[in-house]
């Protein structure tokens, strides 16, 4: 009689830990092996770019040279608009993002265009929502870090303040986006530098580069030139645009070649 029993339900028990702790992480689990489609990423990418410059150098009224805060406070609105076509474009376009865990059915089975766009505003409009909110939060985070750093304290408080929404605008909502609150995911791929996935990979590099490229511009603003570019923050402005520029182009080339690694894995496999 003991040989004949049974111990289903021990089995499914120790399973659905580890099934929770997977589906706790929104990325890691969910990428597909060649999701990653090189000529739409590619053109999303060189619009963000074309796009982003025009915001900051031609679509203001006032020259970022001439008057940082009126030109700024043109280009944050522009940008703002521009980043959420941009992530509604990968929503659209590439709509296995990785930005979801994949029990959504609906969202695979939406095969048109306007299923897709439909498919959007009814499910991802609650993270745009959020999106926002963790963004104004790293406006806030980086607008410390800057008087932190150095930035007046009590005067140019305009110029400290559209900086950071300027950054937190390219480095933290593609990447709100796509993690939401996922504080595991958020940890690991950028307190431990560890993105694994080509959706991670693709919000990892832009961001870091914008953040690195607004402190190198830092450097020259105390350096006894007298240049009209000196003035705070513009270093740091187009520090931050052009880091955002390299990365973006860097993560297109690391999602490129981590495909190529996985197929050639596959194919020894």
């Amino acid at each position: 009689m003991s040989s004949r029993i049974r111990k289903p339900a021990q089995t499914s028990t120790s399973n659905s830990p580890s099934s929770t702790s997977s589906s706790s992480i929104a990325l890691t689990q969910s990428s597909k092996l060649f999701s990653f489609k090189p000529i739409p990423h590619l053109i999303i990418t060189l619009s963000q770019i074309i796009l982003s410059t025009l915001a900051l150098f031609q679509l203001p009224s006032h020259k970022l040279l001439d008057d940082p805060v009126k030109s700024l406070e043109s280009t944050v609105i522009i940008l703002a608009i521009v980043q959420s076509l941009i992530e509604v474009a990968r929503w659209t376009v590439l709509l296995d993002d990785g930005s979801e865990i994949g029990d959504d059915v609906n969202a695979k089975s939406s095969k048109t265009s306007m299923g897709k766009i439909r498919y959007m505003i009814e499910k991802r409009q609650w993270y745009f929502v959020i999106a926002v909110g963790i963004t104004l939060l790293g406006s806030f985070a980086f607008h410390l870090i800057a008087v932190l750093f150095g930035a007046p304290l009590f005067s140019q408080i305009e110029n400290t303040w559209l900086f950071a929404i300027y950054v937190s605008l390219l480095a933290i909502f593609p990447s709100a986006c796509a993690l939401r609150e996922n504080g595991p995911a958020w940890a690991r791929i950028f307190s431990d530098n560890n993105p694994e996935t080509i959706p991670e990979k693709s919000i990892y590099y832009p961001t870091v580069a914008t953040v690195v490229g607004a402190w190198l511009g830092a450097v020259v603003i105390p350096l006894d030139w007298d240049r009209p570019w000196q003035v705070w923050p513009i270093p740091c402005v187009i520090g931050a645009f052009l880091g955002h520029v390299i990365g973006s182009l860097i993560a297109f080339i690391a999602c490129y070649f981590n495909v190529e690694r996985a197929a050639e894995k596959k194919r020894i496999e």
